[in-house]
């Protein structure tokens, strides 16, 4: 890549980093961006025309790749193109010219009341359950609550504060069991992010082979490399009590000389990985943060709840977002049903 252009991708970083989009969306535009050039070679951005934008979101329908993707990178394009406009180093934004299919806005998937809770229950440890239980108590998106301190957090009024899109701050509430289940994993920290991926002490593992029992751990006392180690136990241990008591003796700190790493909030990645394991464990198929924000808007909407409340609470800028939910609730339609339909069981069924 050439120097002129390495310095104008940079240029376009620093640009989104002003416009205050989110990290996802910053690495994702940096990305698009990055790839047209490749696409592109060495001629002038000026001579860019809309059939060339075409040309480029095809080469990516070739990789089967989904619709919305495709929409993705439109929108990236524009985005930089807007910007190479505003250096004036283009004439005009080739991308604005090209119109995708209209985007289906599917009806919000929310879990059922008691599917929530099979969710939550699945749960296998103090972490993993306060942090469910706060994503379905203030419908936070994924990265605001990962992104929360405990100096925003209010125990008294159960209230914490959210850095929400473009920088917009907002009040969200939680309730009695979402705080127990919070200070019960917190066990009196006071400091740092509300959730935290800690490096903890390793313990290492002994495991039976089908001959003999083995002690395994990870070997950190050489600081250029690490190295996976393993200890025969031999068959002396009769039970699994026995093998770590042996391991104990022969190998008294498998964490020695490991650098403890400065906690750090959680990443999209790990929070993925919770809800999957908690809802397989729930046999409830695939169910994501969002799917919980979902459930979050539906339920309260679903209890009477002012929709201007809702859209407060959720951090929407315009309510017709929030409308998506409302028609997304189950109860005034289900009870239509029960009433009207001649085989519901209502007043009009046989």
């Amino acid at each position: 890549m050439a120097r002129s252009t390495a310095i104008l991708l940079k240029k376009y970083r620093e640009w989104l980093v002003c416009q205050r989009y989110s990290d996802t969306t910053l690495r994702t535009y940096d990305k698009i961006a990055n790839q047209f050039i490749e696409f592109w070679g060495k001629p002038a951005l000026t001579k860019v025309r809309p059939s060339n934008i075409q040309d480029f979101l095809l080469s990516l329908a070739y990789r089967d790749l989904s619709a919305d993707v495709v929409r993705r990178n439109l929108w990236g394009l524009r985005s930089f193109f807007d910007f190479l406009c505003l250096r004036g180093l283009v004439g005009g934004s080739a991308p604005r010219y090209i119109r995708p299919r209209p985007e289906p806005k599917a009806t919000p998937r929310a879990l059922s009341k008691e599917n929530a809770r099979r969710l939550i229950a699945a749960t296998t440890n103090d972490r993993d359950r306060a942090l469910l239980e706060m994503y379905y108590a203030t419908g936070c998106r994924v990265s605001e609550l990962a992104g929360v301190r405990l100096e925003d957090v209010d125990f008294a009024n159960r209230m914490l504060w959210i850095r929400g899109k473009y920088g917009k701050s907002r009040r969200v509430f939680f309730g009695p069991a979402a705080s127990r289940y919070l200070k019960k994993y917190l066990k009196n920290r006071d400091e740092g992010f509300l959730f935290e991926n800690r490096n903890p002490v390793q313990k290492g593992h002994v495991r039976w082979d089908g001959y003999i029992w083995v002690g395994y751990w990870r070997d950190y006392t050489d600081p250029r490399r690490t190295r996976y180690k393993n200890k025969s136990l031999g068959k002396g241990p009769s039970n699994e009590k026995e093998a770590w008591e042996l391991f104990r003796q022969l190998v008294p700190n498998p964490d020695e000389g490991h650098l403890r790493c400065r906690p750090h909030g959680l990443a999209r990645a790990t929070i993925s990985d919770i809800f999957r394991r908690a809802a397989h464990r729930a046999r409830l198929g695939k169910v994501t943060a969002h799917n919980l924000r979902h459930s979050f808007a539906v339920h309260t909407l679903d209890n009477g709840a002012d929709i201007r409340h809702v859209q407060e609470l959720l951090g929407h800028a315009n309510v017709a977002t929030t409308h998506r939910y409302a028609s997304a609730v189950s109860f005034p339609t289900a009870k239509a049903y029960k009433r009207f339909h001649p085989r519901a069981g209502g007043r009009h069924g046989h």
